[in-house]
């Protein structure tokens, strides 16, 4: 039985709230993911453009998430936070309807802007904000760690749907489709039952649930982890693999927990970046399906294991009353992270006329490096002057 009480005390980590939270998000980045294909297809057929430049349009999107952040706080704590992200989603939804309508480029401009400003709303309203007051205080950052999981899963489940789908449907057809996963993750999400609040009086613009600048120095370092995705994304349009890197994903869930307590931050992190190496290695050197599987089996697991420390310091690092703001600030980075290894990965390949797995084989060592030499003595430095505080 789900528990559906508002006493923490008496609240399981998996309640209903908590399920129906973590599958609305699943289907969102569905929603949202399975555009990134589509467009640039259709950017590069209708409008002429480069994959280089189709790729650029698309990071409007990335681009655009930062738009309404200085604006987060007013909205939560003005407004009903549910009716917040219901009606962002919606917007979203509408909004990509309108694509195959757009006859001039700048629209399309418009567009991809929009809905990653609506896009941005809604990952701040779920989670930063809905997964926190749904989960109780004990069990916040395994929420936050689960709700960051299942987008990743959203977002490879979305790439592989767009790139098979699109195939067989017409632009128009994915766009109705992307709308109706948009649309059950709404109606998800309204069925999520939400203490009342009394709304508050805050400032029109701060940087509470938009930027910690605590968490910019190690986020940058994590950004290395969803570029290498991004690059892939670039240099292996296949639908398949990105399947196999959710059965990465799911094999590193199911690592039996005694065996994740004990690996210390260096082996998660070395692990993870050596995994993603070889991952890169394999797919640029080998096209045998075997060979892609092992290699996106690798890439999931790679990119868990690196997230799950790189998810720790990100929640970690945020002092009392702060934790919603480091990780929407960590979720920001992660979705910049993926558009700027998309676009530099085409841009590489088209103007270099070399491999962007090269690339993000050199951003994995890169990264590496960063966390050991940097990323880890800052984190240290900063939770032991918190713990000397209280």
């Amino acid at each position: 039985m789900f528990s559906t009480s508002y006493n923490t005390s008496e609240q399981v980590f998996w309640n209903k709230n908590f399920i129906l939270l973590i599958l609305s998000n699943v289907l969102l980045y569905i929603s949202v993911y399975m555009l990134f294909p589509v467009l640039q297809t259709w950017i590069v057929g209708k409008w002429g453009y480069s994959p280089t430049g189709a790729s650029l349009v698309s990071s409007l999107f990335g681009i655009a998430l930062f738009l309404p952040g200085a604006v987060n706080n007013y909205l939560v704590d003005t407004f009903k936070r549910k009716s917040v992200c219901t009606r962002s989603i919606m917007l979203f939804a509408l909004l990509g309807l309108l694509y195959p309508y757009a006859d001039q480029i700048w629209m399309v401009y418009a567009l991809r802007a929009l809905q990653g400003a609506l896009f941005a709303i809604a990952l701040m309203v779920t989670g930063s904000t809905l997964v926190i007051d749904v989960t109780p205080s004990s069990f916040r950052s395994k929420a936050n760690w689960v709700f960051a999981f299942s987008g990743g899963v959203g977002m490879l489940l979305g790439l592989s749907g767009g790139l098979y789908l699109s195939s067989i449907f017409s632009l128009n057809n994915m766009m109705y489709i992307s709308a109706a996963f948009a649309g059950v993750a709404l109606f998800l999400v309204s069925m999520i039952e939400i203490c009342f609040r009394a709304p508050l009086e805050p400032p029109l613009f701060s940087f509470d649930r938009f930027i910690l600048f605590r968490n910019i120095p190690p986020g940058i370092n994590m950004m290395t982890v969803p570029f290498v995705l991004g690059t892939v994304v670039a240099g292996k349009p296949d639908y398949f693999f990105y399947l196999c890197i959710v059965l990465g994903f799911a094999i590193f869930w199911f690592i039996p927990k005694q065996i994740k307590r004990k690996a210390d931050d260096i082996v998660r992190i070395v692990t993870g970046y050596i995994f993603m190496t070889l991952s890169v290695y394999l797919v640029s050197s080998y096209q045998h399906h075997i060979v892609l599987c092992a290699a996106g089996v690798m890439m999931g697991l790679g990119v868990s294991s690196a997230m799950c420390q790189y998810l720790k310091i990100m929640i970690k690092l945020p002092k009392h009353c702060e934790r919603g703001t480091g990780y929407h600030t960590y979720q920001l980075m992660w979705e910049i992270g993926i558009m700027m290894g998309v676009a530099l990965g085409f841009f590489v390949c088209r103007y270099y006329q070399s491999d962007p797995l090269t690339l993000a084989g050199g951003i994995c060592m890169a990264g590496l490096l960063g966390y050991l030499l940097f990323t880890r003595r800052y984190y240290q430095k900063r939770t032991l002057s918190n713990s000397t505080i209280k």
